[in-house]
């Protein structure tokens, strides 16, 4: 059985009360290695409750040796900010937002949430949930030189686009690191599955071409992830693509639609909580499952991530990178920090060599 072996040193890192902008939680991290190096982009909740990006320099994936107070990427677009707003985003004033707002996300009134990574052709793309605290949270996307990340250059990102549809809630938006067939592949979520849809290039995103294609990963009654599922991260393994997932268990209405009734589900009354799970995909056709065992590899049980009180709490995974054998993962415990994991390759190797592609279907 595979499990997420979680770092002896958790939480990797955790809100500093000296710091404006992550007093409010530091979580839901994406992760880049380069050059023996792993550089996590996490979401942090301001005093004034706006969520930004903040950057946190790894040793090898587990020490943090650079960290600074300062956001590497704040909201700036009409998506993305809340209406009248847009002067204040980055004055250290609470009264600014205050009690004037109140609809949360994640902790947050509005901002730039759950950032995913990836380097292609030298550019590294970020792909994050743009929300203003008014309409339904969008996926959108920016990009910088990876030259320049690695610079530290934040005023060289690219002006961001909305890049799903206006209307719809839509998140964990992901672009697969490495081309499809020649094309760009998008792993995003309509609730409660994981879509995929691919463009030729993001230029083709920037000329108003929204993301939707169709279901690709479905959740399973019964089981686990009964509820909803979404990308978190994804890396190229062995000429095939390994995804860490989230999946929540518990009933919903929406399935009355899809001919399904709360009696069919393990858990129909189960807190709504977030697990962690894994799956390999086919190379060429990411909708093709190869493994997707029936059991999550991570449950929230450890202090840091249950909700106060112990409350049912919360593993969100959102980055993901390989080290000699080994799998780390990145997620976010509880809303408020960023914590650590382990997958031994070998035996996720030698679990998949046991079974075939067949017993499990999406």
């Amino acid at each position: 059985m595979i499990r997420l072996a979680r770092w002896y040193g958790n939480p990797l890192l955790r809100p500093r009360s000296g710091c404006f902008w992550e007093v409010g939680g530091t979580f839901n991290p994406a992760a880049l290695s380069y050059g023996g190096r792993v550089y996590l982009l996490y979401r942090q909740v301001s005093r004034n409750g706006i969520s930004t990006l903040g950057l946190a320099v790894l040793d090898s994936g587990y020490e943090v040796l650079e960290r600074d107070c300062e956001p590497i990427y704040i909201p700036r677009e009409s998506f993305e900010v809340y209406p009248g707003l847009e002067p204040y985003v980055r004055l250290e004033d609470v009264r600014i937002v205050g009690t004037r707002l109140s609809n949360l996300s994640g902790g947050s009134h509005f901002g730039v949430e759950d950032p995913r990574v990836t380097v292609l052709d030298g550019r590294l793309y970020l792909t994050y949930v743009a929300y203003n605290g008014v309409d339904p949270p969008r996926g959108a996307i920016s990009w910088i030189d990876l030259k320049d990340f690695l610079e530290y250059r934040w005023d060289m990102w690219s002006r961001p686009i909305v890049i799903t549809r206006p209307g719809v809630a839509d998140k964990s938006v992901l672009l697969l690191p490495g081309r499809v067939r020649g094309r760009l592949a998008f792993f995003h979520r309509v609730f409660p599955y994981i879509w995929l849809d691919y463009v030729e290039s993001v230029e083709e995103l920037s000329r108003g071409r929204y993301l939707w294609g169709r279901p690709a990963i479905r959740t399973r009654p019964r089981s686990w992830d009964s509820r909803k599922v979404g990308a978190g991260a994804v890396v190229e393994w062995g000429g095939r693509w390994l995804m860490v997932y989230y999946g929540v268990t518990g009933w919903d209405d929406y399935y009355y639609s899809e001919g399904l009734t709360p009696e069919m589900f393990k858990y129909p009354s189960s807190p709504y909580y977030y697990k962690i799970g894994i799956m390999v995909l086919d190379r060429e056709n990411p909708e093709r499952v190869l493994l997707r065992p029936d059991y999550p590899i991570g449950a929230p049980t450890h202090w840091y991530e249950l909700y106060p009180g112990g409350k049912p709490g919360v593993m969100y995974p959102t980055g993901a990178v390989l080290a000699r054998e080994k799998l780390l993962v990145y997620y976010g415990a509880s809303d408020y920090f960023v914590s650590l994991g382990e997958v031994d390759l070998r035996e996720l190797e030698e679990e998949l060599e046991a079974t075939s592609a067949t017993s499990w279907a999406t």
